[in-house]
């Protein structure tokens, strides 16, 4: 079955491409939760195919994700998406709960949020329009899993800093990554991270895996996240559902700011990271 991989496809639906970038589900996953019945797309074009999601499911999505995220087996999740029962999540996570011992402190904060509500407004920013002007950068691209993250971003953004201080250059401004406008499975995705540049340079010989890279002008729906770096997925949730109402997302990469980092603090919870979606208009 085909998919509308990336794009808007009507008010207040994302095709599957964009739900799974605001969802953090790969378009694997969630054609398997289709299957299996768990998270049922809003619309499937007779015609095409295409899977479109409601922005009201990114919440049982995220639902799903975190129980996933224990290992809880697929009937139970699905128990606890239908009824949608906090005594029932209770309940469910309690007789999983044996076999997670060494993920009680998970255990007891996903069912606090999942009986708080997960959907909360007040920490995330408005989200903005704005247009971001064509930039030059310095960038090194790399095969990326979740869980060695982290490691790729710190080696390079150190071999950035490095090429721009031997060229005696100075960063236009913090630097970013690059991410595909679609997460197609659960292995790696290509990243890109970049330093912007006020104008380009030549690059030494022995310059490692950085290259000359370059930002297009475009136009995004922008909103900050506040914290540390585990919790962002929340942020892209409530950016993915305000796009799904308001604008059309593009294939463009979608783009993280860190803004404030562990350049500037080592407290996780003063970090601030803009993310950037790329749209090409805004529905008023």
């Amino acid at each position: 079955m085909g998919d509308g991989s990336v794009g808007r496809v009507s008010d207040g639906l994302l095709s599957i491409g964009a739900f799974s970038r605001a969802s953090f589900l790969s378009v694997k996953m969630l054609r398997a939760y289709h299957e299996s019945g768990i998270l049922v797309p809003d619309r499937v074009d007779p015609q095409t195919g295409y899977r479109a999601y409601h922005a009201a499911q990114l919440t049982d999505a995220a639902v799903i994700r975190r129980l996933r995220s224990l290992d809880l087996p697929l009937a139970q999740v699905r128990e606890v998406v239908e009824a949608r029962d906090p005594q029932v999540t209770r309940r469910v996570l309690a007789d999983h709960e044996s076999v997670m011992r060494s993920k009680l402190d998970d255990v007891t904060r996903i069912v606090a949020e999942l009986q708080d509500g997960v959907e909360r407004p007040g920490l995330h920013t408005p989200v903005h329009v704005t247009t971001r002007a064509a930039a030059h950068t310095l960038a090194v691209s790399g095969s990326v899993t979740e869980d060695n993250f982290a490691e790729f971003l710190g080696a390079s953004f150190a071999a950035l800093a490095g090429v721009a201080e031997r060229l005696g250059v100075e960063p236009a401004g913090p630097p970013g990554a690059l991410f595909p406008p679609e997460i197609l499975d659960d292995n790696a995705e290509l990243v890109e991270a970049f330093l912007p540049l006020g104008a380009p340079v030549a690059l030494p010989d022995d310059r490692g895996g950085v290259r000359l890279g370059e930002l297009p002008a475009t136009t995004v729906a922008v909103a900050v996240h506040v914290g540390r770096y585990e919790t962002m997925g929340d942020t892209y949730r409530h950016l993915g559902a305000w796009v799904a109402r308001h604008a059309t997302p593009t294939d463009e990469r979608v783009r993280e700011v860190y803004e404030v980092s562990y350049d500037e603090t080592q407290d996780p919870e003063r970090f601030r990271t803009e993310i950037q979606w790329p749209i090409v208009h805004q529905r008023t």
